[in-house]
């Protein structure tokens, strides 16, 4: 999936189909950067995403969304 100005321009001004592709085109990153890796007692490990520190995360990308200034640039 590639993201166009007009669904970031969208996202930024609030719409919410707009920023609900925008979370999924950063699925894979907010996923991995929500994954625990828990060592159990025998010595193996066990990976999860914690389903809160991935909604934590995706809450902040949106507030500071609401943030951002878009500009488009066109090609030379």
């Amino acid at each position: 999936m590639k993201l166009d100005y007009e669904t970031v321009y969208r996202a930024v001004k609030g719409n919410h189909d707009a920023q609900e592709k925008l979370l999924q085109y950063y699925d894979a990153y907010i996923r991995a950067l929500s994954t625990v890796v828990e060592i159990c007692s025998d010595g193996t490990e066990h990976q999860y995403v914690c389903e809160d520190q991935k909604a934590e995360i995706q809450t902040k990308y949106l507030e500071a969304l609401s943030k951002c200034k878009v500009i488009r640039c066109d090609p030379v």
